[in-house]
């Protein structure tokens, strides 16, 4: 009933909640949260990492310039619409205050892991 979910590992297809979709590092990032009972030792929440791909477009048309597109990944797409029919549309109109802390903290913690990693390599080399 739901092929891409399926091919992409989800069994628990009736106990998705909610889902998100983000680009971060060059990749479309979706997570998928699950309802669980109270001291589940099931997973709350899945994440997957999808490539874009790329594709060369005439820019101007009697210009004969060509610029680069990255187009989201066909698995991607279908899963958004199979989850779309699980759970309801969840496109935002506004994006909340709250929503763009939340966020803002996501990114602090990536680059804050990121800067730490590149440090220890640094280390490891003198």
């Amino acid at each position: 009933m739901y092929p891409t979910l399926q091919s992409m590992g989800i069994t628990s297809i009736n106990d998705i909640e909610k889902f998100t979709l983000r680009y971060e590092g060059g990749h479309d990032v979706l997570k998928i949260y699950y309802r669980r009972e109270k001291g589940s030792l099931l997973p709350k929440s899945k994440k997957f990492k999808f490539g874009r791909s790329t594709k060369t477009v005439l820019a101007d048309g009697g210009q004969q310039t060509y610029r680069q597109v990255q187009e989201p990944s066909l698995t991607v797409l279908r899963a958004m619409e199979e989850l779309e029919q699980l759970v309801g549309k969840q496109h935002e109109t506004q994006v909340s205050k709250d929503d763009l802390i939340k966020e803002l903290e996501h990114l602090e913690k990536v680059v804050s892991s990121k800067i730490s990693e590149l440090k220890e390599k640094i280390d490891a080399m003198k």
